[in-house]
Formats: C-alpha cells, structure tokens, sequence
C-alpha cells in the first residue's frame, strides 16, 4: 500500500529540516514519499537553497494559508490516493504505548491506519491530542466516534471533489481548521479513526510564525470557536480553559437533528400505502358502479321483451 507524506510550511524552512524531515528520515520513511509545500515563488527558492535534498522528493508550489494549502494538496493528488499530512516541527511520533504498533516502524503504522480505514470505511485518521503517557496509558488502542483529530499528524484517503468535506468556516484564519475538518468527516461518514496510545512530540504554538504566538491568536480562536458553535452546535460547545485559549469540546456521541433515511422512507411507504388504499377504494367503486349499470341494461331488456 502507497502513500504520500506531506508537510506544509511557511517562512520555517531550518525548523522544518530540524524537525519533521528529520525525524521522517530517522523513522526510516522513504525519500520519495515526502513532498514540501510552500507558498509563492520567493519561499520555494529559499527552501531550495535551505532544506537538506536527501530529506525530501519534491518541493511543491502550493497556496498561502494553510486551510488553502491542505485544499490545493488534496487536489495536486488524485481521488483515493493516501495521504499523510504533517505540520513542519514534529520532533517524534509515540508508538512505545501501542501494544499494537510498538514493535513495528513509522511505515508500518500508516499502512495498517489506512487498512483500518478501508475496513471501517472511515476516511480520516489521526493520533492522540496528548503527548504526556500519563493521559494515554489508560487509553483505548482505537476510537470510532467523534473525536478530535489534531492537524499535527493526520491521514486521510483522498476526495478532492467532495463539497461536503470541504473547510469554509475556518478557511480566513486558519484557527480551528483541523476541529472543523474532524466535524466534516464525521458528519459525511459517520466514523473517523483515534489512535490513542499514539501521540505526537511538537511545541503547540511555541515558535513565530506566519499564523502567530499563542497570544496573537487568542482573539482569531474564540471567534472561530464560535463560528463552529453557530455552524455545529450539536457537535460540541464552547469551552474556555484558565490559560485564555478557547476551544470547541466535541460531543463524542452527537444527537443530530437531521432526518434519518430510515425515518424518510418510513414516510413514503406509508404515503404509498395511503396511495394504495385510496385505489383500491376507488377501483370497489367503480365495480359496483359497473354492475348497478349492467342491472339497468337487464331490466331494460326485460321491459323491451
């Protein structure tokens, strides 16, 4: 089984070699999977110049944004090729506490998380939010149900084309996209896929970037949080942690509002059975209609005689 690893990256081209491609290389993940993707002609010229050539297949021009470069990657691919998102400074990924995955390679879990996807037909997968053991250990291997699928490490079987999977709440700022991302695929599929012994090693909004330090984004959180609330309000809420960062806690089991299809073709037998009834009525009036008339001819016959 095939896959490609993508890392998009803005204004961080020594971080991203430090950081993921390096330990995509230690992980033993084959050169020819790891495509970078950047956002205009000025950033794919220092990345040229800047990144480590034996760590990466090819440097991609992309779109500026990252809701905009996920898109863009998605449609640079075609429809159900396999694809491993990865932000540019993820120092490590956890396999120690999967007695699944423990004694196997980075490669191996991949494939095996995109196996599962096929047999649960999800389309989306991802490892635990947490890094620190303590909170994993207790922890099942797998979930089914809506769980929060961070945009730090994530895969997904392609469908470029799909409108219902595509991000537009959180596409201006970028801030939550990977929580909008995770309602989308559970709203269209039904199912995403937790690893929850698995976990990333990454500094969350620790380094400057083109998107800011926590503190320049407090702001542009809380109001994409809620956005999503408008949007999704039978998805989750609206929860303020004592730092001031300000999340949207998703429902595990959400009761959605919409009408099931079993529900809706409940409605139309019934209406069908209506239908059949007022025939079957009509065709009895009709027959005795038929025969008062066939009555009436006899009678006049009689009388003629």
């Amino acid at each position: 089984m095939s896959y490609v690893v993508c890392v998009p990256s803005y204004n961080r081209p020594e971080l991203c070699n430090e950081k993921t491609l390096a330990m995509l290389k230690t992980a033993n993940i084959k050169k020819k999977n790891v495509y970078v993707f950047v956002a205009n002609k000025q950033e794919q010229k220092r990345y040229n110049e800047l990144l480590d050539k034996k760590l990466y297949h090819k440097i991609v021009l992309g779109k500026k944004g990252l809701v905009p470069q996920r898109q863009f990657i998605m449609e640079y691919f075609k429809q159900g090729k396999h694809i491993v998102f990865f932000d540019d400074d993820i120092e490590e990924v956890d396999l120690s506490l999967s007695n699944r995955f423990k004694s196997g390679t980075l490669d191996n879990f991949f494939k095996s998380a995109f196996n599962d996807c096929k047999k649960y037909k999800s389309f989306l997968w991802g490892p635990y939010t947490v890094y620190n053991p303590f909170f994993r250990k207790p922890r099942p291997e797998m979930t089914t149900d809506l769980r929060f699928i961070s945009g730090g490490l994530f895969g997904i079987i392609n469908r470029p084309k799909l409108k219902s999977i595509k991000l537009t709440i959180t596409r201006h700022n970028d801030q939550k996209e990977d929580v909008e991302r995770t309602i989308r695929y559970f709203k269209n599929d039904g199912i995403v896929l937790r690893y929850d012994k698995i976990a990333i090693k990454t500094q969350y909004y620790g380094y400057n970037s083109d998107y800011g330090t926590f503190n320049e984004r407090k702001k542009t959180m809380e109001q994409a949080a809620y956005n999503l609330l408008k949007a999704f309000p039978e998805y989750g809420k609206v929860v303020k942690k004592t730092s001031g960062m300000t999340e949207f806690k998703l429902n595990k089991n959400p009761k959605i509002n919409e009408t099931p299809k079993n529900k809706i073709n409940k409605k139309t037998k019934k209406k069908s059975k209506k239908s059949k009834t007022k025939k079957t009525s009509k065709n009895k009036i009709n027959r005795k209609t038929k025969k008062k008339s066939k009555k009436s001819k006899k009678n006049k016959t009689l009388k003629n005689k």
